[in-house]
């Protein structure tokens, strides 16, 4: 890679490197989009998704199942605990994930997603994150980040994977599929009044999977940045693995901004509803609004898996336009 480009690159994609504890001016939001001093933390609720799966159909006595209804009609985030994807994975996929944003910024540039110099793959792939295509007078997301297809499996641009997380991702990603296809999705479905196999078929045939690996540097004015903009995710769920030990992300609802707290679990995992869960359930469940903020002391790595489906099954369920469901769904 010449030179300018490593420079430029070292602008966009590593914010740390900002000398004297100033911003750069590509970085500072406006007024109106700054986080606020003060936000309240938001009551996420903490749900045993083990208790939902199996054999076991959605009750309207019991607590677990009420509690996702509740968030999913409300917050359009909450955590899930005995999920099934083991605490030794989620601790190599941890560790890996910051041992590389660790690196050197040559090192982590072999897999950037830039191909010769200016162009870049379909999705972005590879190290950069979209901040590398972005116009010097748009507003850049305070972080570096990782982006990684990693299903269809026969789709996986393996240069762009670095050698040393390959294995304990496709572990990660195989466990977590089946938290999302055998647990989390049919209890969504039943909820709705459908089968079990409702959303799970929505990311069959010609969905997608995607990574994002997110590290989030200390900012010397987090009152300016953003980790990441306020933004909804284009998904059927999104599934992230957060750092426990730093907080940063937020949600908003009502027009006000909450902290999401830190999991009570240290291998809990995060769950987001996405657009096509909101038009698919005709607005029954609520995408979730969320941003990143940073922090002046600590450094933050988060890992989010990103369930993205056809593109011909993105429509509202005919049964919820009709009326004809939720009817036997227990309220």
């Amino acid at each position: 890679m010449e030179a300018n480009t490593m420079q430029e690159a070292a602008m966009l994609l590593v914010p740390e490197n900002a000398a004297g504890g100033d911003v750069p001016k590509g970085y500072i939001m406006p007024v109106e989009d700054r986080p606020t001093a003060y936000a309240p933390v938001a009551p996420i609720p903490v749900i045993d998704i083990g208790l939902l799966s199996g054999e076991r159909k959605a009750d309207s006595g019991d607590e677990e199942t009420a509690k996702l209804r509740s968030a999913l009609e409300s917050w359009g985030i909450f955590m899930v605990t005995n999920h099934g994807v083991e605490p030794r994975v989620i601790d190599a996929m941890c560790s890996a994930s910051r041992e590389f944003f660790q690196r050197p910024l040559e090192e982590k540039m072999k897999y950037s997603q830039a191909v010769d110099g200016d162009k870049y793959e379909d999705y972005h792939q590879g190290y950069g994150g979209k901040e590398l295509k972005l116009e010097h007078k748009s507003t850049r997301d305070w972080v570096d980040r990782m982006f990684l297809q990693v299903e269809p499996q026969d789709h996986r641009q393996l240069h762009l994977w670095p050698e040393s997380f390959r294995d304990v991702l496709h572990e990660y990603f195989v466990q977590q599929s089946s938290l999302v296809n055998k647990s989390l999705l049919p209890a969504m479905a039943r909820l709705l009044g459908f089968d079990d196999d409702f959303f799970v078929e929505k990311l069959q045939g010609r969905a997608l999977t995607f990574a994002r690996l997110s590290h989030y540097p200390s900012c010397p004015r987090p009152d300016l940045v953003l980790g990441v903009k306020s933004h909804t995710d284009a998904t059927v769920v999104t599934v992230l693995m957060v750092d426990n030990n730093v907080s940063g992300l937020q949600v908003l609802k009502d027009d006000v901004w909450y902290d999401v707290p830190s999991p009570p679990d240290p291998h809990a995992l995060l769950i987001f509803v996405g657009d096509t869960t909101e038009m698919i359930s005709s607005g029954n469940f609520k995408a979730s609004v969320h941003r990143v903020v940073t922090n002046a002391q600590n450094e933050r790595t988060s890992v989010a898996m990103f369930y993205v489906p056809s593109p011909e099954e993105i429509a509202p369920a005919d049964d919820l336009v009709n009326g004809s469901s939720l009817h036997g769904a227990s309220k």
